[in-house]
């Protein structure tokens, strides 16, 4: 976690499923705002509260972890598999 003190009030989220999690855990949705890059996506803001902090840096954490393994598994199988099939 950062040393530097997070004065923000709000926190915006970006990720639709990362907003979901977050509502799930009880966290309260303030505002939504549309995402003027693309304007198919909602940006989700939420009070800046110390468990609020927690519980993303957590989600962040899962996200960073699922991200590597799943990167892990591409390195594992990019090399050429051999298959062999018997045919009667």
């Amino acid at each position: 976690m950062n040393n530097k003190k997070d004065t923000r009030k709000s926190r915006l989220v970006f990720d639709a499923k990362m907003a979901r999690k977050l509502l799930k855990q009880g966290f309260v949705v303030i505002d939504i705002k549309p995402n003027r890059e693309n304007t198919d996506k909602t940006i989700f803001v939420f009070e800046n509260t110390d468990e609020f902090k927690v519980a993303l840096e957590k989600l962040m954490d899962e996200l960073k972890a699922k991200k590597e393994a799943e990167t892990e598994v591409e390195i594992e199988f990019e090399g050429e598999i051999e298959v062999e099939i018997d045919v009667d």
